[in-house]
């Protein structure tokens, strides 16, 4: 019964990221609602695109994808940056130095005070599974 409700929970969870992403340019151009796997939609917050776009340079604008997605990893107050070089780029120029796939949680709560629809943080499937894991040896 509890795995039920567990695995309800995490598709609902999972269902509620984004299934479509838009660049800096299009978001300034106007489209500022993307559809989540769940089918809902999500808006984001014009005066965050342009605040973005004001720090982020001109030639990555057709390029960086929004929203950012960070992955709760299993290490505590760590986050890895999902996306292509570009998203990781943004984030290294947002932070104010270099990052790997790594964030830690100071970066991220820096990063939300700013730029709150612009950015989803997801649970790791491994991190889930682990925990679900050491539940059912105790």
């Amino acid at each position: 019964m509890i795995d039920k409700i567990f695995e309800i929970g995490l598709k609902d969870i999972f269902s509620s990221s984004p299934a479509e992403y838009v660049t800096i340019k299009d978001a300034l151009d106007g489209k500022l609602k993307i559809r989540l796997n769940n089918n809902f939609y999500h808006e984001i917050k014009k005066d965050e695109v342009e605040k973005l776009s004001s720090r982020i340079p001109l030639y990555l604008w057709s390029l960086v994808k929004i929203p950012f997605i960070f992955i709760k990893s299993s290490e505590i107050g760590e986050y890895f940056v999902s996306g292509e070089q570009w998203n990781k780029k943004a984030i290294s120029i947002l932070l104010g130095r270099e990052i790997s796939n790594v964030i830690l949680n100071v970066d991220v709560e820096k990063l939300l005070r700013e730029y709150t629809s612009l950015i989803f943080i997801i649970l790791s499937p491994t991190r889930s599974y682990t925990e679900e894991t050491e539940l059912s040896e105790m």
